[in-house]
C-alpha cells in the first residue's frame, strides 16, 4: 500500500477506492428521520463498538508497542502500558461505517435493515468527500476500504496513524465488505491524556447534495414506503424501490 500523508481538515481517500464507488448505510425508521431533520451523519467513538475485537492489535505490533512503551518509561519518565495506549487509540477516532456494493445485498437488509420498516441510504465515495471537505474540522479525516486479515497469522499492517488500526478487521466479517470514514483526533504528547467526553460526533450534510437515493426495505408495508416517498420529496432526494420487493416472474 503507498505511503499517505495526512493533514488535518483535508480528506485523504484510499488508493483502492474510486469517487463513483457506491456506497450503502441499511438504517432503521428513526435513524433515517435523523438524517434528514437534522442533516448530519452520526461518527461512533471506536471504544463504543460492540465487537470486542474493534481496533485489535496483531501480536507482533503489540510487542513493539510494549517494548516502545517500556522505553518511554525508562528514557523520559512516561508510564503508559500497551492497555492505555490502546484504549486511547480507540478514544481518538470516530468512524461512520458503509457497506461498498454496486447493488443491495439481502445479507446487509437483514443484518443492518432488520426491520420491515427500514431503509438504505445510497452515496459515492466523491460525495462524502466532498461533505468532509466542506467541514472546518480539526481532525485528521479519511476514507478506507477495510482489509480483512487473519490475525493468527500475524499480517504486516500499516497503521500510520496508529488509528488506522480500525482499517482492518477479522476475515470472519469480509462478508460486510465495509468501508470507513475516519475522523481522527490525533493527540500527541500531553494532550494524548486528555479525556474525550463525547462518544459519537456529528457531522452536518444536505441530504439532496448527499445522497444518492433512498432505497425502501423489500419488506416495507404499503404505508411506509409511501411515507417514504413523501419524505424524500420534501427533502428532495431520490427515492425507490428495493429491487428485491419485485415478484419473480
Amino acid at each position: 500500500m503507498p505511503f499517505r500523508i495526512l493533514i488535518h481538515g483535508q480528506t485523504v481517500v484510499d488508493p483502492q477506492l474510486n469517487k463513483s464507488d457506491l456506497l450503502w448505510h441499511y438504517v432503521d425508521a428513526a435513524k433515517l428521520l435523523d438524517f434528514l431533520h437534522n442533516q448530519r451523519i452520526y461518527f461512533c467513538r471506536g471504544d463504543q463498538f460492540q465487537d470486542k475485537f474493534e481496533g485489535q492489535f496483531t501480536p507482533s505490533l503489540k510487542r513493539a508497542i510494549e517494548n516502545s512503551c517500556e522505553k518511554m518509561k525508562r528514557e523520559q519518565d512516561i508510564d503508559h502500558t500497551y492497555e492505555q495506549f490502546r484504549s486511547k487509540i480507540r478514544q481518538q477516532v470516530f468512524l461512520s461505517c458503509w457497506h461498498q456494493s454496486d447493488a443491495e445485498s439481502m445479507a446487509m437488509w437483514r443484518i443492518y435493515g432488520n426491520s420491515s420498516c427500514s431503509v438504505a441510504l445510497t452515496t459515492t465515495v466523491g460525495n462524502f468527500q466532498t461533505a468532509l471537505d466542506g467541514q472546518n474540522f480539526n481532525y485528521l479525516l479519511s476514507i478506507e476500504k477495510v482489509e480483512y486479515v487473519d490475525y493468527n497469522a500475524d499480517p504486516d499492517l500499516d497503521i500510520s496513524p496508529y488509528s488506522r488500526v480500525f482499517a482492518y478487521k477479522h476475515d470472519a466479517y469480509a462478508y460486510e465488505q465495509e468501508v470507513r470514514i475516519f475522523l481522527d483526533l490525533d493527540r500527541q504528547g500531553e494532550a494524548f491524556d486528555t479525556p474525550v467526553q463525547e462518544k459519537g460526533v456529528y457531522v452536518s450534510v444536505n441530504p439532496s447534495d448527499f445522497l444518492r437515493n433512498i432505497v425502501v426495505s423489500p419488506n416495507a408495508p404499503s404505508w411506509f414506503r409511501q411515507l417514504i416517498v413523501d419524505l424524500a420529496n420534501k427533502y428532495q432526494v431520490p427515492c425507490i424501490p428495493s429491487a428485491l420487493a419485485v415478484d419473480p416472474i
